[in-house]
């Protein structure tokens, strides 16, 4: 509930601060920065260097790459359909095909798996999110934002990504053990993420802008919080695989909100603002009750 607490702190406070106007307007893309190549990295390192790796982390891990796939394909058609802008359609695919499996993930598997059922959360969260994020994501929102960059100079960019370096080094660590003094460390960096994260998200957020982006929003919160977990639900349910208590875990990850790291970076390409902050913004609040249902039909 603690962590709840201070997601709702963070956004707040966030919207608090940029109605008084008394910030730098670059203030939520240096905040951004520190997110991203700080605080991110720290909490990836420390969390998967020591996770236990269970016997079906197949189906685990399957289950927010089915959800990018099939959400990616609805939008692509409801772009054509609807004749959305190329930039709205990344920025919807950025914030919500990748499910918030961390900052509102984990504290909400705590609240309702209990917390033994958190490294499967943190599995989910780190290979497959995570690595879909800073991998598919960033590339398709960096193509987005700059379509002239060469294909090495986007290999780059994706693969010199602090946080993958980051999951790749505590990996690579595993064998070795980490002092005291690090973890801690670690631990102070990465524990900044989830308030900064979403002060972030409440400075840029524009409550007013829901008119204007109504349709977009109801898109993206319809897909995010209903449609899409329903049908990695339903594939799931025809393997027989939902009676599985790690699979049921992984599955009610998938039904979290908008994802905060994606609306950074769609934020920080400036793609279709400010429609990612708006979709986080709103999507958390609403999760809070979907997430309850979700809850209920899994089994909690």
């Amino acid at each position: 509930m603690s962590a709840l607490i201070v997601l709702l702190v963070g956004l707040v406070a966030g919207i608090g601060v940029r109605h008084r106007g008394r910030l730098p307007a670059d203030t939520a893309h240096v905040i951004n920065l520190w997110l991203l190549d700080v605080a991110l990295p720290a909490l990836t390192l420390r969390a998967m260097h020591g996770i236990v790796f269970p016997p079906n982390l197949a189906l685990v891990i399957a289950a927010p790459y089915l959800l990018f796939v099939l959400t990616t394909a609805g939008y692509v058609l409801a772009g054509r359909a609807l004749r959305m802008p190329r930039e709205v359609v990344v920025a919807l695919i950025a914030t919500t095909a990748v499910a918030n499996t961390s900052f509102v993930g984990i504290p909400m598997v705590t609240a309702f798996f209990g917390a033994s059922s958190v490294p499967v959360a943190v599995l989910v969260d780190q290979l497959g999110s995570f690595l879909l994020l800073n991998t598919v994501v960033l590339g398709t929102v960096t193509i987005s934002a700059g379509a002239s960059l060469s294909r090495a100079e986007l290999a780059r960019r994706v693969l010199t990504a602090p946080a993958l370096i980051a999951l790749v080094a505590a990996l690579v660590l595993r064998p070795v053990t980490f002092p005291g003094w690090l973890n801690a460390a670690l631990g102070s960096l990465g524990g900044t993420l989830t308030p900064l994260a979403l002060f972030s998200i409440g400075l840029q957020l524009q409550v007013r802008a829901v008119r204007v982006w109504w349709r977009e929003l109801a898109l993206g919160l319809g897909v995010k919080l209903v449609a899409a977990p329903a049908l990695v639900v339903g594939i799931y349910a025809l393997t027989g695989s939902v009676g599985d208590h790690d699979v049921r875990v992984a599955l009610f990850e998938v039904a979290m909100p908008p994802m905060v790291a994606g609306a950074l970076i769609a934020a920080r390409h400036e793609l279709a603002t400010p429609l990612p902050s708006l979709l986080v913004g709103v999507g958390v609040p609403l999760s809070f009750v979907s997430l309850v249902v979700w809850a209920l039909l899994l089994g909690a």
